[in-house]
């Protein structure tokens, strides 16, 4: 018998789970092993009280294999797990806009003098400007809504030195080739996504400069097989973002029907071991693929700004007590615009909402895929 109970494989940690200085953080490791063993993690004795046993253990690396060994008269058995050290974490977040395509149909169809005169991206600005708030546009290839089913091979390269001037601030990444069909990479094969992927970031390379363009963070209904995975990580992508994780729902006669203690298909298909911890934690890594990955808890889209505002706050009232001090906040660019069915006239209430609340309460804007959730003190 042997089981580590203090923590899960793949859980992120930060100052506030441990004794941090500039050489490691100093976690409490606890498990429970035979009375009779003796039991070392990562090579130190652990205190043994009756099955429960304890050590003090240094984090000094980004990623931590903490082994525990116990040895009796049977023979010796081992455990395995990995911690991530958010090392000098501190509270950030993220704004990850998807679908975008209609702001790129205006740019080649009424060609702004300036980039920043069209009113979407002068509103991203206005709030950059307010808040200091960073922008990820998830981007397709076309435009499924418009008649003539617009491209991006349409859109100029005039505004690339405008994209690069506000590259600080606004990214541009890969969502997919359009927003139909729904669910386009649940069953993709690997060439299917290669040529999406290559396809759009080729135009977007184009149109905004790579300084401009970021590896991709997750696909369209974050639906992607984890045998895929690796097409994007040969293309850069560190970390997957849903708020999709515990979700996992089937359409029965024309109903959806929400399928429970399996896994997640609105969610890279994780396991629901998984997605608890992220429902509780909102960030893990997977050892397996190498991948952070990260749930959000709200989209502007859906949630109205007091709804927002509530969210927000009793989220990072939870990171108190939980640590995470990261998060994202999402929506979809088509609700900003009069012309769409499903047209919200308080969108821009609704992301000004997103982006005001972190800031008054000391959060940082940064960019999710630059390194432990925008935390890059391991790259410095």
């Amino acid at each position: 018998m042997l089981e580590i109970t203090s923590h899960r494989n793949g859980e992120i940690l930060n100052y506030k789970h441990g004794r941090e200085s500039a050489e490691s953080l100093i976690v409490r490791i606890r498990g429970i092993a035979s009375p009779q063993s003796s039991v070392t993690v990562n090579g130190i004795p652990a205190e043994r009280n009756d099955r429960e046993f304890s050590v003090d253990l240094p984090l000094t690396e980004k990623i931590n294999t903490v082994t525990a060994k116990a040895r009796d008269k049977f023979g010796e058995r081992t455990q395995s797990i990995t911690l991530v050290w958010d090392k000098g974490s501190f509270k950030r977040y993220a704004v990850r806009i998807d679908d975008n395509s209609f702001f790129f149909t205006d740019l080649a169809r009424e060609r702004p003098k300036h980039l920043m005169d069209h009113f979407y991206l002068k509103k991203l600005k206005e709030f950059h400007g307010k808040y200091g708030s960073k922008f990820i546009l998830k981007c397709f290839f076309r435009n499924d809504h418009d008649r003539e089913k617009f491209t991006l091979d349409k859109v100029p390269d005039c505004y690339r030195s405008e994209f690069e001037d506000n590259s600080d601030w606004l990214h541009l990444a890969f969502h997919a080739l359009g927003e139909f069909p729904d669910r386009p990479y649940q069953h993709c094969t690997e060439k299917q996504l290669a040529r999406d992927y290559d396809c759009t970031m080729k135009e977007l390379i184009r149109i905004a400069g790579k300084k401009s363009c970021s590896p991709p963070t997750n696909v369209h209904w974050a639906m992607l097989a984890p045998e895929n995975f690796h097409v994007l990580q040969e293309r850069g992508l560190k970390i997957l973002t849903s708020s999709g994780f515990m979700a996992n729902r089937i359409i029965v006669e024309g109903e959806v029907q929400q399928l429970q203690n399996t896994s997640c298909d609105i969610g890279f298909f994780y396991e629901q071991d998984v997605a608890h911890h992220m429902l509780n934690k909102r960030c893990f890594f997977d050892p397996d693929y190498g991948l952070f990955l990260s749930r959000t808890f709200f989209c502007f889209n859906i949630d109205t700004p007091s709804q927002i505002e509530e969210k927000i706050r009793q989220e990072d009232g939870r990171s108190k007590e939980k640590g995470c001090e990261m998060m994202e906040c999402v929506g979809h660019e088509q609700y900003a615009y009069p012309s769409y069915f499903n047209y919200l006239p308080d969108y821009f209430e609704r992301l000004e909402t997103s982006c005001r609340v972190p800031a008054e309460l000391g959060y940082k804007p940064v960019f999710f895929q630059e390194g432990i959730f925008g935390n890059t003190a391991w790259e410095k």
